[in-house]
């Protein structure tokens, strides 16, 4: 590190102190230290020398914009950005290609100022040495030995690789029987085209997922939206095996089209689970996962290429370093919930009276709600019908009387049967504590919990139940497995039938969840 810092001296690209000041942030690079790392660390330098303060990814904002020089401004930038890009490439931190690149832009005006040029050409150094012939010899040799390529294939993208003709992570694809790659921008803008064409692309990845019967519906999404912002839910429907299935996912029509906008053309994290459905219900091996890279190098925005590919668990392990070039979406193998067993589990629930004060459009609006949302367990399934599951995150969203909140809460999921009235707290973020106070059964029970910022003091739900075991109701309030704090009121019968019959996951049951 000392030799090529020292070389940057000689050159008068950098001074002493910056150098000192290169040499600190390099030092904490634990592996072998890269070109793009040396060029960051002088973008770094330059930076401070020019502003005073360390440039920051987040804190730092550095827009251009359209600005346009005029000629004579231009051809000095041009002039200076040439002259920096022959010291870098004297000190042996870029190649001739680079070289040959940058000049190109440097000469077409693309930049303006020192500080477009460094992070550009500090982001291209870094991208191509990511994708260097050792590394993508690496992988491929991952793929072929894990079945994800055939021999056919290796061997062409072994040719590919040392003809050093791979540019971009996602053309790995392209070698995938069991894979297809998307470029948003290809495909029409009418809805009404491309929304099928894209789930007929997606099915192709594996004869099991053929289907007709394709149609979908835009809805307003009313809990998502706001006075200037109004957001929607695409419905997708298709036929596969005899069966109806539907998914439900984000679109923003008024934005398809603009600007060169992707982002709510299709929603790539949701769309294919529909897919995923069909080989739940099949007990296939596979499961479709979204591929994303999270290096790349003017290659357009991130919404406007992804990929989806099938794979089985045991093919899996490959994909998740750091280094990997696909970023590949979490799925479910574990303990599949078929479309049998979700039906099966929602009959049991009305037995067992769970459903008892639904009226029949409420039921009708649940039901759909239950086939187009990605159901990891059954509690997401329970939780789908209003009134059932009260689930609620632990860092509190209302601060004005969030204990109030949810008393209220834990009386709708009881049905009136835990019934408190003058339900008050005096929550503040600056006290200590909070005093909860509510009337139940001719009683007021009054206690404090401890003020933790937003955070709820978790002997709250175990007041609660001492109360509901005081008065001797005849259920309970259990907590289930979930992402934050979610209840459910049974009687020990209803408790006893939905555990031995495995119909929800209860929070002791957290490690039946754990997948990959």
């Amino acid at each position: 590190m000392e030799s090529k810092i020292q070389e940057l001296i000689d050159i008068k690209l950098v001074n002493s102190e910056q150098a000192k000041e290169m040499t600190e942030l390099l030092s904490r690079v634990e592996e072998q230290l890269t070109n793009g790392q040396y060029i960051y660390a002088l973008f770094q330098a330059e930076f401070k020398k020019q502003t005073g303060y360390q440039y920051s990814s987040f804190g730092t904002v550095m827009d251009y914009g359209d600005e346009k020089l005029k000629k004579a401004e231009q051809n000095q930038i041009n002039g200076l950005l040439l002259d920096y890009l022959t010291k870098i490439k004297k000190v042996e931190l870029i190649n001739d290609k680079q070289i040959s690149e940058q000049s190109d832009r440097i000469n077409n005006n693309e930049y303006i100022h020192l500080f477009q040029f460094l992070p550009d050409l500090t982001s291209q150094v870094n991208f191509e040495e990511w994708m260097s012939y050792k590394r993508l010899d690496t992988y491929r040799k991952g793929l072929f030995e894990n079945e994800i390529i055939d021999k056919k294939e290796n061997d062409r993208l072994k040719s590919v690789i040392n003809d050093n003709k791979l540019k971009s992570p996602f053309q790995l694809i392209d070698y995938c029987e069991k894979a297809r790659f998307l470029d948003l921008s290809k495909y029409s803008n009418d809805p009404k085209i491309y929304l099928e064409q894209i789930h007929k692309l997606t099915s192709d990845i594996l004869p099991e997922l053929d289907f007709t019967d394709f149609k979908f519906e835009i809805k307003v999404d009313s809990t998502e939206s706001f006075s200037d912002y109004i957001s929607h839910d695409l419905i997708t429907s298709i036929k596969s095996n005899g069966k109806t299935y539907k998914q439900k996912s984000f679109i923003s029509p008024d934005d398809i089209g603009k600007d060169n906008n992707y982002l709510g053309k299709i929603d790539e994290q949701e769309y294919y689970q529909i897919f995923n459905k069909i080989l739940k219900d099949s007990q296939s091996p596979y499961r479709l996962h979204l591929i994303k890279s999270s290096h790349n190098h003017r290659q357009g925005s991130a919404q406007q290429y992804f990929g989806i590919v099938a794979l089985k668990k045991n093919q899996l392990k490959m994909f998740r370093y750091a280094d990997s070039y696909w970023n590949l979406s979490y799925e479910s193998f574990k303990n599949p919930l078929t479309t049998k067993k979700i039906n099966n589990a929602i009959k049991d629930y009305q037995k067992l009276g769970l459903l008892a004060h639904l009226n029949k459009d409420q039921l009708i609006r649940s039901l759909e709600t239950v086939k187009e949302k990605e159901n990891r367990n059954l509690n997401d399934v329970l939780i789908s019908f209003p009134e059932v599951i009260l689930s609620f995150d632990i860092e509190l969203g209302n601060l004005e009387n969030p204990y109030e909140e949810i008393v209220s809460e834990y009386s709708k999921i009881s049905h009136q049967e835990f019934n408190p009235i003058n339900i008050s707290d005096n929550f503040d973020l600056q006290k200590e504590t909070v005093s909860l106070s509510f009337d139940f059964n001719n009683k007021t029970y009054e206690t404090e919990f401890k003020v933790d910022g937003d955070w709820i003091d978790t002997r709250f739900f175990e007041y609660m139940n001492d109360v509901i075991a005081e008065n001797k109701l005849n259920g309970k309030f259990y907590s289930l497995y979930g992402d934050g704090a979610e209840l459910i009121y049974l009687t020990t019968e209803q408790y006893k039938h939905i555990r031995e019959n495995k119909l929800l996951v209860f929070t002791d049951e957290w490690e039946s969840q754990m997948d990959e």
